[in-house]
């Protein structure tokens, strides 16, 4: 029988590149399926690396609904991995729009499984409030179930490298290092490698789960930043910060949808309640080792600027 073709969307994105990789390399899925990436940019670094590695990468643009079908013709499989525009005043709509015109290319295409990058609905969860940012993707899904052909989902953690990005600890004016977020320090949150595992958790949803929970454990912020401090022998604390300050750090209406996503955390839980247990049910069906955040944070968060 010959390989089915595996389509990603986008193949360069920290998760996009993970998953690729990660079943490039299988000793099953790698007989099971021929690869394609889809990326906007297919002279990037990142792009060029997957080529090197025998992965066929292609040019289409989400925002160009035309360049997707010839894009993901002759898949069996598409993996798709939207991303949430925060700053934008109609993001949602726009998540839902380039949903849409994947799947009107799927359709075409005649694909049988479409695995989507999703995220629990807050306000199913939250007594009718909403949550902007995973309600958009819940809406996503819930278009992607009623078309004909299967769906999976994985819903990514909290990314660990966010550590080196927004959420890395600063020098705050008394001379001390610290980690500043609104949610509760003693609060466990799911957290992932996104870079390095999240194809972990993808490749059981191609041998038959219907939706992983892609995350390694549970941690507080307070036991995250204690594992930074011990490895990079800095004093660091964690601070919890007052929302409309918080929010006030970002742009536009971008502080207060984080901020409202943060306060779901903090009320309801990463998943809607049952984190730790939903991510052991994960690991189960997980065949290799994933990383903890203190194998993360030897590797990562040694030192910073």
């Amino acid at each position: 029988m010959s390989p089915k073709l595996l389509t990603i969307i986008p193949a360069t994105s920290q998760q996009g590149h993970s998953i690729l990789t990660t079943i490039h390399t299988h000793p099953t899925l790698s007989k099971e399926y021929t690869l394609r990436g889809i990326t906007r940019t297919v002279t990037s670094p990142t792009a060029l690396s997957l080529k090197n590695q025998g992965i066929e990468v292609v040019s289409a643009d989400l925002n160009i609904p035309e360049t997707l079908s010839p894009a993901i013709a002759s898949s069996h499989t598409v993996i798709l991995i939207t991303n949430t525009t925060y700053a934008s005043p109609d993001f949602k709509s726009l998540e839902l729009a380039h949903t849409k015109s994947v799947a009107k290319a799927c359709l075409e295409a005649g694909v049988q499984h479409i695995i989507f990058s999703s995220a629990v609905p807050g306000k199913a969860n939250w007594e009718g409030r909403p949550v902007d940012v995973f309600d958009s993707k819940a809406t996503a899904e819930e278009y992607l179930r009623g078309l004909p052909m299967k769906v999976s989902v994985f819903w990514p953690g909290m990314f660990m490298q966010n550590f080196e990005g927004f959420m890395k600890p600063t020098l705050s004016q008394a001379g001390e290092w610290v980690v500043n977020c609104v949610v509760d320090g003693e609060k466990k949150l799911p957290m992932v490698d996104a870079a390095g595992d999240m194809g972990a958790f993808v490749v059981p949803l191609l041998m038959g789960e219907e939706r992983t929970y892609a995350a390694s454990g549970v941690w507080s912020f307070n036991e995250m930043v204690e594992v930074i401090r011990r490895v990079s022998g800095r004093k660091v604390r964690y601070e919890r910060m007052d929302e409309e300050v918080y929010a006030g750090f970002m742009p536009g209406q971008m502080g207060p949808k984080v901020v409202e996503m943060l306060r779901f955390y903090d009320e309801v839980g990463y998943y809607g309640g049952d984190e730790e247990g939903k991510v052991r049910e994960t690991l189960e069906v997980v065949e290799r080792k994933v990383s903890s955040f203190e194998e993360f944070a030897e590797r990562r968060l040694r030192e910073w600027q």
